[in-house]
């Protein structure tokens, strides 16, 4: 187009770098992190007019140069990032735009998650959404339409963590406990959700679901994930959108009326995540408990603190611990998310 040329790079060069720095500047963004790909719109002179990055199943740094912006561009660079991402066996795809430009993503075959004033999440390829709700009115139909759950990381589980199911299980005919699939924690989903399952397995009426791409996920809220959480507007903004998907999606498949959720001291992000589920579930019929959180020592309990603990090599974890935790920081695969706590400690 126009002389245009665009390609896609897994790993971009120092010149390359600074181009995108530059398009993403002028465009109001930053350079995140470090992609999976990276799309580039070339003019004949070789200057990066265009750009779009893929994060693992995330969309993210879409910029255009302001002379180009007419052009079309931004939806040239993303087909190709989706055509690169797929020839590799990637077919998931989300993105943040805004209101105005949605239309514009959906005629690039992207679907409506969850939209606020400013920001709509959208999805693209399969399985999706809709196979996710399958699942989740699945186990509504096995387990009743009234329920309550709670979305957890449990990164490791903790009594914590047991305490609230444990609480929410007596309030509720049924509780889920939803389990935050994404792999971004020193302890593997796979692990965490083992974890849980065993942990729980005293409670009858208690569910353990994977939460897919749909809950708390990098997809859904990705300043969660990040070291420093990120400037608190876009963490309030990325929460509504997180909150709504839940109202949307989780509130009604499964049935659930009451979202449980512990009391945070610690963390603003997670702080501020609760005050907007308080705000946006009444919506969708869904009422927020929140739980004293469990203390230990005259401390909450939490899984920070064990972290930090396990870093350093330190005693009474048996205080903070499930004996199923205990059992498996003693394991293989214990052994090896403790040693990588350490590291990241140095």
């Amino acid at each position: 187009m126009y002389g245009v040329t665009c390609r896609v790079t897994k790993k971009l060069d120092r010149f390359e770098r600074r181009a995108v720095e530059r398009l993403l500047a002028e465009a109001g963004l930053v350079f995140e992190g470090a992609p999976d790909y990276t799309a580039l719109a070339e003019d004949c002179d070789e200057n990066v007019v265009a750009t779009a990055s893929l994060d693992g199943s995330v969309i993210k740094m879409v910029a255009a140069s302001s002379e180009w912006r007419e052009a079309g561009l931004s939806g040239q660079v993303i087909s190709a990032l989706m055509s690169a991402a797929r020839a590799d066996g990637r077919y998931k795809f989300f993105i943040y735009t805004k209101p105005e430009a949605a239309p514009k993503f959906s005629a690039l075959g992207f679907r409506e998650l969850a939209a606020s004033k400013n920001s709509v999440l959208m999805e693209c390829g399969a399985p999706g959404v809709n196979e996710y709700r399958a699942m989740l009115e699945a186990e509504r139909a096995k387990n009743g339409p009234r329920a309550g759950a709670a979305v957890m990381n449990c990164n490791p589980f903790t009594l914590g963590h047991q305490f609230l199911i444990e609480e929410g299980a007596r309030q509720c005919p049924v509780f889920y406990a939803i389990v935050v699939e994404e792999d971004a924690s020193a302890f593997p989903f796979a692990d965490r959700l083992a974890l849980v399952r065993e942990g729980t397995a005293h409670i009858p009426n208690v569910r353990v679901i994977a939460s897919g791409s749909y809950a708390v996920s990098k997809a859904t809220f990705p300043t969660y994930f990040l070291k420093n959480r990120g400037e608190l507007p876009v963490a309030a903004e990325q929460a509504e959108l997180d909150a709504r998907l839940f109202g949307r999606l989780f509130v009604p498949a499964l049935g659930v009326s009451r979202r449980f959720v512990g009391t945070e001291p610690f963390c603003v992000v997670t702080a501020l995540y609760n005050e907007t589920l308080k705000k946006i579930l009444p919506e969708y019929g869904c009422e927020v408990v929140e739980i004293a959180r469990k203390e230990s020592g005259g401390a909450p309990v939490s899984a920070s603190r064990v972290r930090a603990m396990t870093a350093e090599g330190a005693e009474g974890l048996e205080a903070l611990l499930p004996q199923v935790t205990l059992d498996y920081l003693k394991s293989p695969r214990g052994e090896e998310a403790a040693a990588r706590l350490r590291r990241a400690a140095q």
